[in-house]
């Protein structure tokens, strides 16, 4: 693990030196050097559950974030960010007390990632914005499904904020003036630790009868009754019509006062859609929200991060340390979506071939569009840091240089997969493109003609890391990942008969072979 992290520190370098002496790449490299903030833009409004304990109602409360912007930029539309930062969906300090509510080292806006993320997206060409959303659970009840009727509630409104904030830009690029000079059709939800749960569920969940079509039955239902009820939480865009008033069944399970509303649409008629999910540390409600309508997901994760689990696994509350719902993170999620095919994005235009791209390669079983971090569990998001420690914490990592490390190779490996994710056209993004003519590669494609299956057979000083393969019109028709083996036996599957390409892609380079199905 020392050496990967050895590696990974000169990767990060080595690409940092690159920037340094190459002319400077819009939406690649820094760009531009000042940076301008607006503070406090509101961008809807809607119910929080948090003035329950002390006024018994939810009162509506506005939606905030900072928006960061190029300084000196020209371009009329520039690709937007929304960056969501950690928090355990609570609030950071208790301003009386001083005391952290949320038993984490930060949870606002202005957490010093979350500026920084934002200052450097800005500093490439980007629109960033880091986004508030709507707070609140109850992760000390007693009964797991209790907090995990509560918690589902907290993320479901966090999805609609998301929602919102999208909505909100969209409106405003169409009738208020693109007072930000966005362009709103590239769109990224930018997640960290918590705010990873919110962008991985707003990029999943897009439809109200997924939270009962789950991989584990009754996931989300207790005493027979949905823990997200449509008519009372609203859709998952959070622009159904009419607000919901709770009923007195829903408020004996939930602690919301009987006829309470839980929300109201925001700028309806405006499009949701996004292009591009980025999870740093977070996790899915459930796996089998993942389908063909899921927009591309990047994804940074520690394996052994104890908290929000890399695979399938138990949510557990920091402080309390109680487990609250079977989640899936990066480690399960990248898989699905590499067998869905929404990931291929990243490796059009050819296989990604910088350092850090190579190196990820090698950790993460050879897939596009995951980086994990290896390091100790008690290292669980190291992408983060403060200059506070709130009691009751006694630990909080304040080593901004080491944070600062990290975000350099999350930028690097964001970069080129977000241009080609976002349709940006990036210049010299550095891909293997050109055919091997190492003269020792011995490549067999056998039998061709075939019928019902294909051996792709080379010698074992070049394993092959993936295959493409490409109809007449030049249609990407079928991908395979995760291959690293010097042979492999490819199915027909209903392939039509017909003349096809196979591209191969080796770490030396792409190897094109003609197919023929009869």
């Amino acid at each position: 693990m020392k050496n990967s992290r050895r590696f990974l520190l000169g990767a990060s370098f080595l690409l940092l030196a690159v920037f340094a002496s190459a002319q400077p790449k819009r939406y690649l490299d820094p760009v531009f050097t000042n940076v301008k903030r607006t503070n406090g833009v509101i961008y809807g409004s809607n119910f929080t559950v948090l003035t329950i304990s002390t006024l018994g109602r939810t009162v509506r409360e506005p939606l905030v974030m900072d928006v960061y912007e190029p300084e000196g930029d020209t371009l009329a539309q520039r690709p937007l960010v929304l960056y969501f930062h950690t928090g355990n969906f609570l609030p950071w300090i208790n301003p009386q007390t001083g005391q952290s509510v949320n038993q984490s080292c930060g949870g606002t806006r202005n957490d010093p990632a979350a500026q920084e993320f934002c200052t450097r997206l800005a500093r490439m060409g980007y629109v960033a914005a880091s986004v508030d959303y709507r707070l609140g659970w109850r992760p000390d009840l007693l009964n797991e499904l209790q907090r995990r009727f509560t918690l589902i509630n907290a993320a479901y409104r966090a999805i609609q904020d998301a929602r919102t904030c999208i909505r909100f830009f969209r409106k405003d690029a169409a009738t208020g003036g693109n007072q930000f000079r966005i362009d709103p059709n590239r769109i990224v939800l930018f997640g960290q630790g918590t705010g990873g749960y919110i962008s991985l569920n707003t990029a999943a969940l897009d439809k109200y009868s997924e939270i009962l079509n789950t991989s584990e039955p009754g996931k989300f239902i207790i005493n027979n009754v949905p823990m997200v009820i449509e008519q009372y939480n609203g859709d998952p865009y959070g622009i159904q019509a009419a607000p919901g008033i709770v009923d007195a069944q829903y408020a004996a399970l939930t602690g919301f006062p009987v006829g309470d509303t839980l929300y109201v649409p925001n700028h309806i008629g405006f499009s949701s859609d996004f292009k591009l999910a980025v999870n740093l540390g977070g996790a899915l409600g459930d796996k089998a929200w993942l389908d063909n309508n899921t927009p591309p997901i990047l994804s940074f994760h520690v394996p052994t991060d104890p908290f929000a689990p890399c695979g399938d696994g138990l949510v557990i509350v920091p402080g309390v340390n109680f487990p609250v719902v079977n989640v899936t993170g990066s480690c399960g999620i990248q898989p699905i979506m590499d067998s869905l095919k929404r990931n291929a994005v990243f490796s059009q235009g050819g296989l990604l071939t910088d350092p850090l791209s190579v190196y990820a390669r090698t950790i993460n079983g050879n897939r596009e569009g995951f980086y994990p971090f290896l390091r100790p569990a008690t290292q669980s998001a190291p992408w983060e840091w403060n200059r506070i420690i709130p009691p009751p914490l006694t630990t909080c990592n304040t080593d901004s240089v080491e944070a600062r490390r990290v975000i350099d190779t999350i930028i690097a490996y964001y970069a080129p997969r977000a241009c080609r994710a976002l349709g940006l056209n990036c210049p010299g993004i550095s891909v293997s493109t050109e055919e091997i003519f190492d003269p020792s590669l011995v490549l067999t494609v056998f039998p061709n003609p075939a019928q019902s299956e294909v051996w792709f057979s080379s010698d074992g000083d070049h394993p092959i890391l993936s295959i493409e393969i490409f109809d007449i019109n030049g249609r990407l028709v079928r991908q395979i990942r995760g291959i690293q083996a010097s042979s492999y036996l490819m199915p027909r599957d209903g392939l039509p008969r017909g003349m096809y390409v196979a591209k191969l892609y080796f770490a030396q380079g792409i190897a094109s072979r003609k197919l023929l199905f009869d």
